[in-house]
């Protein structure tokens, strides 16, 4: 179970995994904003665990002024943004009453529930969106229908396949989700990536 690094800035930005880590920092510097410090809380079930012990923590209260929380909606966008919602109100902070809402005072609080935050799905969820109406979103699909035909495999998780079916076509496709975004493979200017972008702006 992971645990919160030092705190060294004002904002904390606590995210799901490696590749939400790898993702939102890749982010962070494309919009150019600095003085985030990205925190991995590991699981959605680690997360009130993580919360409680970097709000426990003196440097918490000495230097925090705002956090954020990303968290993948998997099957209920709805569901997951309780679930941080208790979390929050297990550490005694500050509880939105909404996603992308930010709460008053020190520190302040918002989440961010992907893809859009109000939809099912994830981080690849969101990625897909990137190049669904591109020429090789056809080609991807079938891709998959020749596998279905053929070999009579359905993918589990059509989102994580079909983003990993697009890193395949890059120069280094044995990388994750994330680490394709430090290479620069997802097009982070595309305006699927728009809600993203205002919640890091927002704080």
């Amino acid at each position: 179970m992971p645990s919160p690094n030092v705190i060294r800035y004002a904002i904390q930005l606590l995210v799901e995994g490696n590749d939400q880590r790898n993702f939102f920092g890749a982010m962070l510097r494309n919009i150019d904003l600095d003085g985030v410090q990205i925190q991995n809380f590991g699981g959605i079930d680690e997360l009130r665990y993580f919360l409680s012990n970097l709000a426990d923590s003196d440097e918490f209260d000495q230097i925090v002024e705002s956090v954020g929380i990303v968290r993948d909606a998997e099957t209920s966008a709805d569901g997951a943004f309780r679930s941080v919602q208790g979390s929050l109100r297990n550490a005694n902070l500050p509880v939105p009453e909404r996603p992308g809402h930010k709460t008053d005072g020190v520190p302040s609080v918002s989440v961010f529930i992907l893809p859009d935050n109000q939809s099912d799905g994830m981080l690849e969820t969101l990625l897909c969106r990137t190049f669904e109406d591109a020429p090789l979103d056809g080609c991807i699909d079938d891709f998959f229908d020749c596998v279905r035909d053929h070999a009579g495999a359905e993918p589990h998780r059509p989102e994580k396949s079909r983003a990993h079916a697009y890193i395949a076509t890059r120069p280094d496709p044995h990388v994750s989700v994330g680490v394709a975004a430090q290479r620069g493979y997802w097009n982070l200017e595309h305006p699927a990536f728009g809600g993203v972008r205002l919640f890091l702006q927002s704080l």
